[in-house]
């Protein structure tokens, strides 16, 4: 099942992928959507155990960051580590990967 439509990306049935992403650098809209750029960083929160932080850029040269939110610290780490060996795609490519093998539901 690709990453956009597996059920551990909802948190109370909000699907989080992809995330709404602020604009950190760059022109055009503060808030965007979409599978847009190609991913530069990905963090797992301190805080809130359940976050993990994406940071992304265009070819047009805006930077984002943009949140996943899970329902618990469990799911956020098997993404986090998940996305963590998919830095320099594009997020696209990391929406439609299959990670049915890797992801419990």
């Amino acid at each position: 099942m690709e990453l956009r439509n597996h059920p551990v990306m909802s948190c109370d049935g909000i699907n989080v992928w992809p995330p709404i992403w602020l604009r950190t650098y760059g022109r055009g809209p503060t808030f965007v959507s979409g599978e847009l750029g190609i991913l530069e960083a990905v963090f797992l929160s301190h805080a809130l155990s359940n976050n993990v932080y994406l940071l992304t850029h265009t070819e047009e040269g805006n930077n984002y960051v943009g949140t996943l939110l899970f329902a618990d610290a469990d799911s956020a780490k098997v993404v986090f580590g998940l996305l963590q060996r998919c830095i320099n795609k594009t997020l696209t490519s990391i929406g439609s990967t299959d990670f049915s093998d890797t992801l419990a539901n």
